[in-house]
């Protein structure tokens, strides 16, 4: 892949599968890149995906000063690095401004409507459900939105076949198999949502949803070693987030781990001051 980027910097489909395979920082800086602008896209790509959403957000601000200000893939992505960051005001606001700039594309429309149902904002998902469905319902983004719309109304049976539409129209839908296990677990369906997070794990093994849903639903099965064990790997993905440390505090509390749960929960006052 390195030998391909470097022979035609211009062509984006080997810089994604590139992507694909740097999996930490140390790998992506251990990559011998072409002197290319096409570089700092790959390394802020790289950056939203490995959540290094700071370094991200620097890197595309700098090549919107460097002329592509008006580049709707720049906007994207930095909507989608203020989601991960849980700044959602900031990354609603980008979604707007994408809609407007190109009112037919659907391009990250399932994850602008996740932002949508954290916020409870039921006439503005129900009006992406409509236009989505508009432009196009076969497409897993479409099913994706009207799954969420669903279950924001808590009609959740209607919302699982929502998100299985997407997931035959496209099986390796990390956010139809996790969203999935969402709400098996508002049914009570412990068994399938386990399985649902396992299939979203095998997809992409970075998705710390799953592996938060999977801490979620073993310690509502009152299984503590298992959900310790994925709210680690939780938190190995998303370090700096208080919902993983309070989850792996009250875990190791009960597991009279008590001195870890102390380090844990000093690590998130820190964070959060």
């Amino acid at each position: 892949m390195q030998e391909a980027v470097n022979k035609e910097p211009l062509h984006w489909g080997s810089w994604l599968e590139l992507s694909s395979l740097c999996t930490d920082k140390e790998t992506l800086c251990s990559l011998s890149l072409p002197s290319h602008w096409m570089t700092q896209f790959f390394q802020a790509h790289v950056a939203i995906d490995l959540q290094m959403n700071d370094e991200g957000l620097e890197r595309y601000a700098n090549l919107s000063q460097a002329g592509f200000s008006e580049n709707k893939y720049i906007l994207l992505q930095t909507a989608l690095a203020h989601y991960h960051a849980r700044d959602f005001v900031s990354a609603c606001d980008l979604f707007k401004e994408v809609q407007k700039r190109d009112p037919y594309s659907l391009e990250h429309m399932d994850t602008y409507s996740n932002i949508l149902y954290v916020k409870e904002m039921k006439p503005d998902l129900s009006y992406l459900a409509h236009h989505t469905n508009s432009i196009d319902k076969y497409r897993e983004e479409t099913c994706c939105v009207i799954g969420n719309y669903y279950s924001l109304y808590d009609q959740h049976e209607k919302a699982v076949t929502y998100f299985q539409r997407a997931l035959k129209l496209n099986p390796q839908y990390t956010s139809a198999w996790t969203l999935m296990g969402h709400e098996f677990m508002e049914r009570k369906n412990t068994s399938a949502a386990i399985e649902a997070y396992r299939k979203a794990i095998e997809v992409n093994d970075r998705d710390y949803r799953a592996w938060y849903g999977l801490g979620q639903t073993y310690e509502i099965l009152k299984m503590p070693f298992y959900c310790l064990y994925y709210y680690r790997q939780a938190h190995k993905f998303r370090p700096n987030d208080s919902r993983m440390l309070v989850a792996l505090g009250e875990s190791y509390e009960k597991l009279n781990s008590m001195q870890q749960a102390k380090k844990v929960m000093l690590f998130q006052s820190h964070i959060c001051w």
